[in-house]
This record gives C-alpha cells, structure tokens and sequence, in this order.
C-alpha cells in the first residue's frame, strides 16, 4: 500500500518511528521513550554504569535504531537535562509577564520548581550533581539553568526594593533560596512525602527567611496558590 507523509492511501494517519524490537508500536515520538528507559536507567544504576544497549531494550528499540535517535549516551543526558529545566523555565516567563507583587511570584515559583523536582518516578534533577554534566557538551543546560537562577535572584531584587522582602545580599539569598530547591532531589523521598507537601514548606521556609514580615508569609502562600491556579501546572519533563 502506497504511503505519503505519514498517511496510507485511504488518508488515515499512520503512526511514525522506527520500529520496536519487542513488537510494540512506536510512540508518537520515540525520542520520548529513550527519554524514558534513560532516566529509569540513569536513575537505578547511575549515567557511568547505563550502557546504549540497555536504554535501548527499556525504550523497546533495537540498538542501531536508537542512534537514529541520539548519536550518543551523552546526547541522551543533554536532552534529559534541557528537559529538566525548561518547563520551570518557561513558568518563570509566564511569571514574569504577569502582573504580581514580587513575593507572591516567588512563592508560586518555589512551589512550581519544587513539584516539578518531585514529580514523576524518576529523580532527574540529581543529574545535575553528576561530574560528567560539568563537561562543555552539556552548556546548553547550564546556560538554561543560568537562566532560572537570574530569575530568582530578580525577584528577590524587586523584593527588597519593595521592601516586602529583606536580604543583607541580594546574590547569597538567591543563592541560598535557588541551592534549597534543588536539594530537593537529594533528600525528597517519593513513597515518604507528597509533591505538593514538599514544595509548600520549601516555599514557607524560603519566604520565612526573605519577608521583612514574617507576620506576612500565610497571606503570600495565599496569593501564590491563587497565581498558580490562573497559570497551571507545567508538564513534568519526562512523563512515565
């Protein structure tokens, strides 16, 4: 049967990919299912110990069929890190072209960033403490991440010139507010805490740290839940 651009001759749309090496059909995107079998590998035995062979059988591709895909395992973790970070990163300009005092963005950021860290069954985010990710194939990630940071520090800039928030170092407390998040992934146990548990006292304890009243911090927790409601949810990075 004849075929153009992904429909057969009766117009019906065929699914795309190559094709899977346990029979099963390919996703829309098999990119996604290497994704997929890497950060379950990844997560299990570690980026050094992960071999292309077995990314390939968890994502049901043969193994000639996934560098179709990803050239290399390092290709691989450079997707799997961008993908980590984007999705806050783009909140983050939905944050920024709204309209909010700087402390309620902040606590929706927070609590966004957090649940996003948390969520899904793989502990992505503890790629980052990975040595290999210092590598310069892997700047891309680092200038995203870069990124979220300036955003972070910018608010609690606009804070303090507001003078809702109080920092004896603008560039310390948004470091020390940003390095809180992340450790998240450190520390986060999935069958202990919620996601959304976890990224509420996260949000409190860095509110708690930053508010020139402390008093202040039930009222902000409010109007950030109420900001997250009008924006939604990103989608996590990589979904099971």
């Amino acid at each position: 049967m004849r075929t153009v651009r992904g429909h057969d001759s009766s117009g019906t749309k065929r699914r795309v990919g190559r094709p899977r090496a346990d029979g099963r059909s390919p996703a829309a995107d098999p990119r996604d299912d290497v994704l997929r079998g890497a950060a379950e590998l990844f997560s299990r035995v570690g980026y050094s110990r992960a071999t292309t062979r077995e990314i390939a059988q968890l994502a049901g591709l043969r193994q000639p069929s996934m560098f179709h895909y990803f050239r290399r395992k390092e290709d691989i973790l450079a997707e799997l890190l961008d993908r980590t970070v984007e999705p806050t990163l783009e909140y983050a300009r939905l944050l920024a072209a709204g309209r909010a005092r700087p402390e309620v963005k902040l606590d929706a950021l927070v609590v966004t960033d957090v649940r996003l860290i948390c969520s899904g069954p793989f502990n992505l985010t503890g790629l980052y403490f990975l040595p290999e990710v210092r590598a310069q194939r892997f700047r891309s990630f680092w200038t995203k991440r870069q990124q979220l940071f300036d955003y972070y520090r910018s608010l609690i800039r606009s804070g303090c010139a507001s003078r809702t928030l109080v920092a004896p170092s603008v560039d310390l407390a948004a470091e020390l507010a940003f390095g809180t998040v992340e450790s998240v992934a450190i520390w986060f146990d999935r069958n202990a805490h919620s996601a959304d548990a976890i990224a509420k006292v996260v949000a409190s304890s860095i509110l708690r740290s930053l508010l020139r009243d402390v008093g202040d911090l039930e009222i902000v927790s409010s109007a950030g839940e109420s900001l997250r409601r009008r924006i939604g949810q990103p989608v996590p990075p990589v979904n099971a």
